[in-house]
């Protein structure tokens, strides 16, 4: 794959057709909770708030904008804090009421809310579709052998491709006869879905990836490898809603998952089958690239995942005396991304910063 023009998006992306941020997300998943009259879940996300507000130095009203990343990052520990205070409980894991029982309900609290955020996703996917007109004039500019990274959970940007009847592909080999811009999304997405191995027939959508292994056979399912067992299909635009909107979300029991990353700094991506293909694709991108844009994507902390992939990269491309890519980005935040992107990029990767909304860049002037 000869790339030489590289897109990374992020939550700005998404933003200008209404998607929430990051610091937008949480009182979204407080109101299902409400609904929901999840009334112990909510008090620990009270207190939570508050160790997050004593933290920052911020005032109690502040609570309201954290970052949901920063939610599921902070809440990994506080699971470790009850563990560790097992420890001086004179009374087993299973004896009701005990330290190790709170752990457990906080680790349930956090599988919920990511049920809830996959509905909010949807939820408000469906709504900024008809406002997706700034996403539309973006994509009018993009060249077929382009190449889009995306950490986004919706399909707004597909949507809009699609709309405008040109080809495009999400970077398997079971795809390679569509061709087109590859988009790559580097943390899942709201329209695939996990299917048992030998299940997976049964759904009759779009093969995405299944794992080959040369030492197993289709009867030795399941093997206890979640890569092998699981296969990837993406699921058609008019089914999402009866696999989002139509199931039990306190089911222990599903007999699918939707293949969203998740939150927080430890993303367990290696838990979606085929994902791998896709990083690997996507590094090989930007080894090649001659102009990489970055479209509301911050390279923050909880990125880090990203942040040591594109190092390594970078890393290569200096190894081959491999000139540097030239990079534009497009970032809302007062602050100058220069410093942060360079600490990835490199020292003397040429930046330039856009103080500008996605929705207020000239695309057919940047793209020229």
């Amino acid at each position: 794959m000869s790339t030489k023009r590289v897109f990374i998006l992020g939550a700005g992306f998404s933003k200008q057709a209404g998607m929430p941020l990051a610091t937008e997300l949480l009182p979204l998943i407080e109101n299902e909770f409400k609904k929901h009259t999840q009334d112990d879940a909510l008090a620990w996300l009270g207190w939570l708030k508050q160790r997050i507000d004593w933290l920052e130095k911020s005032s109690p009203g502040k609570a309201g904008s954290i970052n949901i990343e920063q939610v599921f990052d902070l809440a990994y520990f506080d699971v470790m804090a009850w563990r560790l205070k097992h420890h001086t409980c004179k009374l087993g894991r299973n004896a009701g009421d005990v330290p190790w029982r709170a752990s457990e309900d906080i680790s349930a609290w956090l599988n919920h809310m990511e049920d809830d955020l996959r509905d909010i996703i949807w939820t408000r996917q469906k709504i900024c579709q008809q406002n997706a007109q700034t996403i539309s004039e973006f994509v009018k500019h993009l060249r077929s052998d382009d190449v889009v990274l995306t950490f986004n959970y919706d399909t707004l940007l597909e949507s809009c491709i699609s709309e405008q009847n040109i080809d495009w592909w999400y970077g398997f080999e079971l795809e390679r006869k569509k061709k087109g811009i590859a988009i790559f999304k580097m943390h899942g997405s709201i329209n695939w879905i996990l299917a048992p191995r030998n299940k997976y027939e049964n759904f009759g959508y779009t093969l995405l990836f299944k794992k080959g292994d040369k030492n197993r056979e289709e009867a030795n399912f399941p093997s206890g490898d979640i890569e092998w067992d699981y296969v990837l299909l993406r699921v058609p635009d008019t089914s999402i809603a009866t696999r989002i909107e139509n199931r039990d979300l306190q089911s222990s029991e599903k007999p699918y998952y939707l293949a969203i990353g998740g939150l927080g700094r430890y993303k367990p991506l290696d838990k979606i089958s085929g994902l791998g293909k896709i990083w690997v694709n996507a590094m090989k991108s930007l080894r090649e690239a001659e102009e990489i844009y970055i479209i509301g994507f911050s390279l923050s902390p909880f990125d880090n995942m990203a942040r040591l992939c594109f190092a390594g990269a970078m890393c290569d491309r200096h190894g081959k005396k491999k000139p540097p890519p030239n990079i534009t980005i497009v970032d809302p935040c007062d602050k100058d991304p220069t410093p942060n992107f360079q600490s990835v990029f490199g020292l003397y990767t040429p930046i330039k910063p856009l103080k500008k909304r996605a929705e207020d860049v000239d695309w057919a002037k940047v793209l020229s």
